[in-house]
């Protein structure tokens, strides 16, 4: 089960970067997981690997610059039964299979989810809880956690104004990996020796395409486990 426990995406609201997304991933350390990496199966993603579902929680579509990231939400019990979220992420990614252009009656068929969507000029929430739906996003910054959207998150909230303040003062957003190690307050980055941050992540896609993703890994007790970074331009 992917557990990124927060996330932000900026969209259109930075001067130089019109696409930003941040957040952290939280999930049990003994879960497997291949670090932010190109994928070597042709699909055009890069993006970090559950190894045990194959799937991914964020990810960025190299030839079209497409960008999804995934929470789950809290408080609802697993269904085994149910479609993979990471499976999700990576058909809205690629742009085919099943779940690449998921409708509204779609939704119910995952476990409990909040995901963000970029798409070209569009972005787009798509949640499952409290009910299925699927919300265009204007020009701003939003974020999510493992909350219901319509349910108040001070962690979430915490990191909407630090990625807020970034747009603002169109400062570099690389910055934001740091603010990501927050332990105080509506703590974002969680050091546990069973279950705590696993990676920070950074993607951000310049106005003529330049890209870069950046990952912050950890291991256990929150110590480094290594950092990569990316840059490439969309479409090449």
């Amino acid at each position: 089960m992917h557990r990124m426990c927060v996330v932000a995406l900026a969209h259109h609201a930075h001067p130089q970067w019109p696409l930003i997304l941040v957040g952290n991933r939280d999930e049990f350390h003994a879960r497997p997981a291949a670090p932010l990496h190109p994928w070597e199966d042709g699909s055009g993603i890069a993006a970090g690997r559950d190894l045990q579902a194959g799937g991914t929680w964020l990810g960025l579509h190299r030839p079209s610059g497409r960008a999804v990231v995934v929470t789950n939400v809290r408080g609802a019990m697993p269904d085994p039964a149910k479609e993979s979220r990471g499976a999700l992420v990576t058909d809205m990614l690629h742009g085919s299979g099943r779940f690449a252009e998921p409708a509204t009656t779609d939704l119910p068929r995952f476990n409990a989810f909040n995901l963000f969507a970029v798409n070209g000029g569009a972005a787009r929430l798509l949640t499952n809880r409290p009910v299925p739906l699927i919300m265009p996003l204007g020009a701003g910054v939003q974020a999510l956690a493992n909350e219901p959207v319509d349910s108040p998150c001070p962690r979430a909230e915490r990191l909407r104004l630090a990625l807020q303040a970034v747009a603002d003062a169109g400062t570099d957003p690389e910055a934001l990996l740091d603010t990501l190690m927050a332990e105080d307050g509506p703590a974002l980055f969680l050091r546990g020796d069973i279950y705590g941050t696993r990676a920070s992540t950074l993607v951000a896609v310049a106005a003529d395409g330049h890209a870069r993703m950046i990952e912050r890994r950890y291991e256990a007790g929150g110590r480094s486990a290594g950092t990569t970074a990316l840059q490439f331009h969309i479409g090449s």
